[in-house]
């Protein structure tokens, strides 16, 4: 099966009680088409990076895909052919709102390391939050990481800044609770990621490819307009616009990921705009869900 004629698939990872992905729904208009599901289960890497969830497909799929290699997938009847709802996220005001604010303000005007530690100690629950990721299988430090500067160290500025932006979507209400946003902004962030890096563009490209995905769940954060939000935030014109307004390459990379939480025919009608193939779009999804589940393996 060549790049040209493979179909398209969409992912929807089906939230659990605990606010981690507990399947992944495959829908799309090659849902029928058994050697194209086994070709992204096994060729596309899906079935290694959903190890431990369920594949949920239609029963006649899973019938045709009998003797044929679909990589150990854990393959599930699908009930329910709507796309998942979303959870409530939690919405977060008070002192932990403007503690979280204050650090987004830090980050996107590129404050100093110490101060940045100096908001986190603020509020002991997103320090234990930060140690919990970067500790997490998706970084997988050969030795755990147990303070901020070590973090910085081993790290470095650039990495430390995504690691921060994800922490955003750390925090529940409670040590305890998992906010439901979080692998929600993982999965967007590193599909947005995977897109810049398929479309050639610049590394500082990428990082802002990562920033916006993260950053357009912001509105749910904080229950406030995202317009309001941004204008709080140093950030340069282009990713502004790409948020707000869908502008330029990251707008119309935003569009197609905001188009995969709708339905498949939302991103058939908007791929081509964003000039990416039906593979492209299949690799990110795969490469987001793994980076996503290596994350909530660790918190």
């Amino acid at each position: 099966m060549t790049e040209s004629t493979f179909p398209l698939f969409v992912l929807q990872p089906v939230l659990g009680p605990k606010a981690c992905y507990t399947a992944v729904r495959i829908v799309g208009p090659g849902i029928d088409d058994a050697q194209a599901v086994a070709a992204l289960l096994v060729e596309r890497g899906l079935a290694e990076a959903a190890t431990g969830l369920q594949i949920l497909l239609p029963a006649s799929t899973i019938d045709a895909l009998a003797g044929i290699d679909t990589g150990g997938a854990a393959l599930h009847a699908d009930t329910h052919q709507t796309p998942p709802q979303a959870p409530a996220a939690s919405v977060h005001s008070g002192p932990a709102a403007a503690v979280l604010l204050k650090l987004l303000s830090q980050l996107t005007g590129d404050a100093d390391t110490r101060d940045i530690e100096s908001t986190l100690k603020q509020d002991p629950q997103l320090s234990l939050q930060l140690l919990r990721l970067v500790n997490s299988a998706a970084f997988a430090p050969a030795s755990r990481i147990a303070s901020f500067s070590q973090a910085i160290n081993l790290l470095g500025r650039r990495q430390l800044q995504r690691w921060l932006q994800l922490l955003m979507f750390a925090r529940g209400q409670s040590p305890e609770q998992s906010n439901p946003l979080l692998p929600r902004a993982a999965m967007r962030a590193a599909t947005m990621e995977a897109l810049c890096k398929a479309s050639g563009c610049a590394r500082e490209t990428i990082d802002e490819g990562y920033m916006v995905g993260m950053f357009s769940l912001l509105e749910p954060l904080f229950g406030k307009p995202l317009a309001t939000i941004l204008g709080t935030l140093q950030l340069a014109p282009e990713i502004v616009e790409a948020l707000l307004q869908h502008n330029g390459t990251l707008g119309c990379l935003l569009k197609l990921v905001e188009a995969g939480d709708r339905s498949p025919e939302a991103v058939a009608e908007t791929l081509p705009a964003a000039g990416v193939s039906t593979v492209s779009w299949c690799l990110a999804q795969v490469a987001a869900l793994r980076w996503t589940q290596q994350i909530n393996a660790g918190v």
